[in-house]
């Protein structure tokens, strides 16, 4: 009869390869939290399309993209051409301007705020 043996190197090899992966992807999504937190941004939203994971992304007429990936309090279906956008360097906060049809003039609408993680 034969006994199937398992390597416990083997199992400690993978079980290593999903820890460096999981740790991999933790600095990955950090950095690009930093990235987004630095950034700034302000202009108008000209084109809106779904970017990664089900997550929209802006493209501003400043040749700018935000990746609404991070942030909250805003639904999916929301539309965002021509809308103005404004965000501060180091800021958790994007501000959302609606122009208004009477005046012409853009009216703060709502904002936007960072994820935590």
């Amino acid at each position: 009869m034969i006994k199937n043996k398992r390597n416990p190197l083997s199992t400690l090899f993978v079980i290593g390869i999903m820890i460096l992966g999981f740790i991999s992807l933790k600095v990955y999504q950090k950095y690009s939290f930093n990235k987004e937190y630095e950034s700034k941004y302000n202009g108008l939203v000209i084109k809106q399309e779904p970017g990664s994971r089900g997550f929209t992304d802006l493209y501003l007429s400043n040749k700018s993209c935000v990746h609404l990936t991070f942030y909250s309090n805003w639904d999916r279906k929301e539309v965002f051409v021509g809308d103005s956008i404004s965000k501060d360097e180091n800021s958790r906060e994007i501000r959302v301007y609606k122009k208004d049809n009477n005046s012409g003039n853009y009216q703060y609408f709502k904002s936007v705020n960072m994820i935590i993680d």
